[in-house]
């Protein structure tokens, strides 16, 4: 009888492996959750829940991230750090970028190729307008890494967006947007 696998003695390809499955076991299962609300609800019952539980994951998401990895410094650079281990950015179909523009003194978040979003399409029930539940969860993701970071949605369903960006989003200091006005 085989014991529980201790996860240090596995092959790094394994791991990897794992950690890209259980990143797109965490959006099947949101999805999952979410069309079962949908279908009872309504997509506008169902946007408005989305938004609640998502910017409280946000939140405990960073929170976990900063204990895990010991990110002591708070800031943009930090920020930009956890958004590289958010747990649905390393699943299969979903492609994001994260760079930093020094003459706005932001961080870009952009996501290029986003799974849950082409399942939508495929299903016949369009693309999700996700703009509010990504408010509420990246707000909340990044105050918890600096309460000084605010974030500003580029574009995000259902806004019109170019084939290759699903959604952007803009993360800056307070003091860095004050100072540009």
């Amino acid at each position: 009888m085989a014991g529980k696998i201790n996860l240090s003695e596995l092959p790094r390809e394994t791991l990897i492996s794992l950690i890209e499955m259980y990143s797109g076991l965490s959006l099947t299962l949101d999805g999952l959750w979410f069309t079962a609300v949908e279908d009872e609800f309504g997509l506008e019952e169902a946007v408005k829940t989305d938004e609640i539980v998502w910017g409280r994951y946000g939140e405990i998401e960073a929170r976990r991230i900063i204990k895990t990895l010991n990110i002591s410094e708070s800031g943009l650079d930090a920020l930009a750090n956890a958004l590289n281990f958010m747990v649905w950015v390393h699943a299969r179909g979903m492609d994001c970028e994260i760079e930093l523009e020094r003459e706005d003194a932001a961080i870009v978040f952009t996501v290029t190729d986003c799974r849950p979003q082409k399942a939508r399409i495929r299903s016949g029930r369009g693309e999700f307008p996700c703009k509010p539940v990504g408010i509420a969860y990246f707000s909340k993701f990044a105050k918890a890494i600096d309460p000084e970071i605010e974030v500003e949605c580029v574009v995000c369903p259902p806004d019109p967006h170019p084939e290759n960006v699903w959604c952007r989003w803009k993360f800056r200091k307070r003091e860095s947007k004050r100072s540009e006005t």
